[in-house]
């Protein structure tokens, strides 16, 4: 290979690698990569202040003989024009309500992996192949926890506004009755077209 051609290259490279920013930062911050949307912040945020309001609410408190309630996060539906991993709220929220309440309930996990990974240990029971039995019952729920997420946005020239409400409800899976409810609303403004994910 020729110098010439080796020389060129490698200050390509060298550039390019002297350019690159890496750097650890406060999950509460700011996002410096703004655009409208929720930011990392928000989200936090939003989780800490849901899970206190729920818990500072009484409505999932254990009952007159110490009975704990149930309840599972079912889904968040985004009607918004934030694209986002619907997970990563929910996933954060429920965090952050096991941590608020520990024991004095009893959080259900719903998901479709949890249901086959209950199916599959009940028929390994059942076959033998490993310990124990199928004695104990799925859990019944006696709350559930949703939400909705939308937005309203505004555009005018390269400004863009968006007004983006997040509401959880609680309702009662015996008399659905809306048991609690929240929101979560923040606005921002940007110049920049920046696509969150």
């Amino acid at each position: 290979m020729s110098i010439r051609f080796v020389l060129p290259t490698f200050l390509a490279l060298f550039a390019a690698c002297s350019g690159t920013r890496d750097a650890r930062v406060n999950p509460d911050a700011p996002d410096t990569v703004t655009g409208t949307g929720l930011q990392s912040q928000d989200i936090r945020t939003m989780a800490q202040q849901m899970a206190a309001d729920i818990k500072a609410s009484g409505v999932l408190a254990p009952g007159k003989e110490g009975e704990r309630v149930s309840f599972y996060i079912y889904e968040i539906k985004n009607d918004s024009s934030d694209v986002i991993d619907k997970e990563i709220i929910l996933t954060k929220l429920r965090t952050e309500l096991a941590k608020a309440m520990g024991r004095q309930v009893k959080i259900l996990d719903r998901s479709p992996s949890a249901n086959d990974l209950t199916d599959a240990e009940r028929r390994m029971k059942e076959r033998g192949q490993v310990s124990g039995t199928n004695d104990r019952k799925i859990a019944g729920s006696d709350f559930v926890l949703k939400g909705t997420m939308k937005s309203r946005d505004r555009q005018a020239g390269k400004l863009k506004s968006s007004y983006v409400l997040v509401t959880f409800e609680l309702t009662d899976l015996v008399t659905q009755e809306l048991a609690w409810t929240n929101d979560y609303d923040m606005k921002t403004e940007s110049e920049k077209s920046v696509i969150n994910r």
